[in-house]
């Protein structure tokens, strides 16, 4: 319909009741005459409008009617082709079953026929087997052979149902049991008698009945047995005489031994117990595992020498492997978590005897068979608590460590080294408890140093704070020489262990206590030093004109005099020699840099003060021979004062000349000297342009000691210079200005 007719009906009032499912028809105010009438109008509407799309579609109404018809007409067809198709196919069916029954049937008879026949095939072989077997009387592995390719006949069910074969059935059953008793009895007496072609003969036999690796199996099971009971009898105290006598004829022998009304308790704590437990435990290593190990080792040559199938073949190697993995296993679980109480306690304090029968035993067999590094690894906890324990011991109750507790601890630390020695790991652990030992005697022995004014100051004899660290350093030292002493007392092997290193390596915290207590007293000597070298510029003899006399100028001979004092005062008394000659190198040092800083800088300088600085230079290696008796170790410092001792006398000319681009001397330590001999009042040093003291100038070189730096301040007093010239309208520069700044060009470029 259009909608032009559809909006007409929605829109009437009415209709509009008839369109909707829940209008109530009992509103419509008309009469039912009018409500025909109304309702015949809109059928006339609707009917016209059917009738309008009628006539517009006619031609699209008479195809789709013309398509039905032939639709029909296909459909009729396709049924007919059906129904012939169902009639093919039946006869089809009728043609196949009828052959296929057939052939069900002939094939239900041929494999019956071959049933029969594969049957009659293994009875014939059974029986040729049979005849075979009881043929070859003396070949034992020809038999095995026989008796293998008998087993699946022997386990087939259709061969158990026949009647007529079960006396021979019987007969090969008694056969194949006595093979067994007698390659185990050979087996048995080839291991106990050292016979390898009767153990490889018997191997043979089994490996052709298949039965190589299991019979391995139970041998190493009987092994292992044999030693875990071993194991039971040590520890319960068994006499090693009854041990060696029958232990193993008689497993049950200790338990029966150790019960019984009235029977008197062992005394498992007494000394006597643990003497029979480690004699037990030293006839288990070198006896019974010994000569259970040299039978694993029999077995394993065999095995090369026996002839297997590639899936069954096992390696002289995999025997070995399997029985030393499960010894390790019962060896850790029997000596930790099985062990008693009281037997554990023996055993980890006596772990070191352990590992030295468990080595005899390597030893023994050559290396053949070797245990892992952590066999024994519960039980060192145990053992190095007791150590612990004992090296600690000689301080318990001690104030001031003292030269007889280094005795002490030493003996102590000798006496584990030497048990802990027959193993490497067990000798490291044993180290680091010794270091620790070390430690603490450090620590308790840094808690009585002194420190602070009291302990620093070398004016003076030694006071009693510097006595009693000098006793500490002594006492240091003495730990260190007896600790190496130990060490080397111990035997050449074990100086060459990472032990031996490890414990000589941690002496160096001892060394570094020792050095703190002398650092002390150098901080004081250096500063003394400085104070004294800082009087040259006070010395009334260096800008006079007299001859130079051949001795010392008064701040040297304060100098020399204060090292002398001070050091045989001080620093001799201490025994670390490696530490005072260390300590006496760093003095000379300090003293060398500090005398050539204040020749360079020290003015007014005459040419007779010059030769008294040279003379002076002279004297100081004498004055420092106490402290380093050989000034040439000290390498370049020792250089630059030879060198100095020269330059100080030249002029300003062969100053420049007579120095090399790279040489020992400084280029400041040059300007310096050059500065030396200008006029004072024109040219100043760099420190006093910059208004420096002389104290101030050391510190600052003792804090700037790169090059540029030092050149930089040298290059500021040259341009202070230039700009008071220039100011003061001078004619002429002074005579050394010169060569100064022809250098300093020099060195900079």
């Amino acid at each position: 319909m259009s909608s032009d007719v559809c909006e007409t009906i929605e829109n009437d009032e009415f209709f509009r009741h008839f369109l909707k499912e829940e209008s109530k028809k009992e509103e419509l105010l008309l009469s039912f005459t009018e409500q025909i009438s109304k309702l015949s109008e809109g059928l006339e509407l609707i009917s016209s409008e059917l009738q309008t799309q009628v006539k517009d579609h006619h031609g699209s109404l008479l195809k789709q009617a013309a398509n039905q018809r032939n639709l029909h007409e296909s459909l009729d067809k396709i049924s007919s082709q059906m129904e012939l198709l169902e009639a093919a196919g039946s006869k089809l069916r009728e043609k196949v079953t009828s052959p296929h029954q057939i052939l069900e049937n002939q094939t239900r008879v041929l494999r019956n026929l071959h049933e029969a026949s594969h049957l009659l095939r293994q009875v014939s072989r059974f029986l040729k087997l049979h005849s075979q077997l009881f043929a070859s009387t003396d070949d034992l592995a020809q038999q095995a052979k026989i008796l293998h390719e008998l087993e699946p006949l022997m386990d087939d069910e259709e061969l158990k149902k026949i009647t007529f074969l079960q006396e021979e059935r019987a007969s090969i059953v008694t056969k194949r049991q006595k093979l067994l008793l007698i390659i185990n009895r050979d087996l048995t007496n080839g291991l106990e008698n050292n016979k390898i072609e009767t153990i490889t003969t018997n191997l043979q036999i089994f490996s052709n009945l298949h039965m190589l690796k299991s019979v391995l199996d139970q041998t190493r099971e009987t092994f292992i047995d044999d030693i875990k009971h071993s194991i039971k009898a040590a520890f319960a105290g068994t006499d090693v005489k009854t041990l060696r006598g029958g232990e193993k004829s008689d497993k049950n022998a200790e338990k029966r031994a150790g019960k019984g009304p009235g029977k008197t308790p062992t005394l498992t704590t007494s000394q006597h117990f643990r003497t029979k437990l480690w004699n037990a435990l030293e006839w288990l290593y070198e006896e019974e595992i010994y000569e259970i190990l040299q039978q694993v080792a029999l077995l394993s040559r065999a095995v090369e020498h026996v002839n297997t199938e590639f899936q069954d073949r096992i390696t002289a190697e995999d025997v070995r492997k399997q029985f030393w993995h499960d010894l390790e296993a019962l060896l850790k679980k029997s000596f930790g978590s099985e062990a008693p109480p009281h037997v554990g306690q023996c055993l980890c304090h006596g772990l070191p005897k352990l590992l030295s029968s468990a080595r005899s035993l390597e030893l023994k067999l050559n290396d053949e068979f070797k245990f892992s590094k952590s066999i024994f690894g519960f039980l060192e906890a145990g053992y190095l608590e007791k150590c612990g324990l004992n090296l600690k011991a000689s301080m318990n109750g001690v104030d001031q460590p003292n030269q007889e507790v280094v005795d002490a601890m030493i003996r102590n630390a000798s006496t584990e080294l030497s048990a802990a020695i027959v193993d490497e790991n067990l000798l490291l652990l044993v180290s680091s408890a010794v270091n620790a030992c070390n430690k603490d005697f450090w620590t308790k022995t840094e808690a009585f140093i002194k420190l602070g004014a009291d302990s620093k100051q070398v004016f003076d004899i030694p006071n009693t704070a510097q006595v009693q660290n000098r006793d500490l350093a002594n006492t240091i030292h003495y730990h260190q020489v007896a600790t190496i002493q130990m060490v080397n007392d111990l035997g050449p092997k074990f100086a060459t262990t990472d032990a031996a290193k490890k414990i000589i390596d941690g002496l160096q915290v001892g060394r570094t206590l020792i050095l703190t207590i002398l650092q002390q007293l150098m901080e004081s000597m250096n500063a003394a030093v400085n104070i004294i070298l800082l009087s040259m510029h006070r010395e009334p003899g260096l800008n006079t004109q007299n001859i130079a006399t051949s001795g010392p100028s008064l701040y040297m001979k304060e100098l020399i005099d204060f090292i002398a004092r001070i050091w045989n005062s001080h620093i001799v008394p201490f025994s670390d020699k490696l530490s005072v000659d260390q300590c006496g190198r760093e003095l000379a040092k300090n003293c060398i840099d500090l005398f050539i800083t204040n020749i360079a800088v020290v003015r007014p300088l005459s040419n007779a003060g010059r030769q008294r600085l040279k003379n002076d230079c002279a004297h100081l290696e004498k004055a420092l021979k106490p402290v380093t008796p050989d000034l040439a170790i000290l390498g370049k410092q020792f250089r630059l004062l030879r060198s100095i001792s020269y330059m100080i006398t030249q002029t300003p000319e062969n100053l420049i000349q007579n120095t090399a681009e790279e040489g020992i001397v400084s280029p400041y330590l040059v300007l310096f000297l050059l500065f030396g001999h200008a006029k004072q009042q024109e040219l100043a040093s760099p420190h006093q342009a910059a208004d420096w003291s002389n104290e101030r100038l050391i510190q600052w070189l003792d804090g700037h000691t790169n090059d540029k730096e030092r050149l930089d301040l040298i290059y500021g007093a040259l341009q202070k210079y230039r700009l008071v010239v220039q100011k003061k309208n001078i004619a002429t520069y002074d005579p050394v200005y010169p060569i100064i700044m022809s250098y300093f060009e020099k060195v900079v470029k």
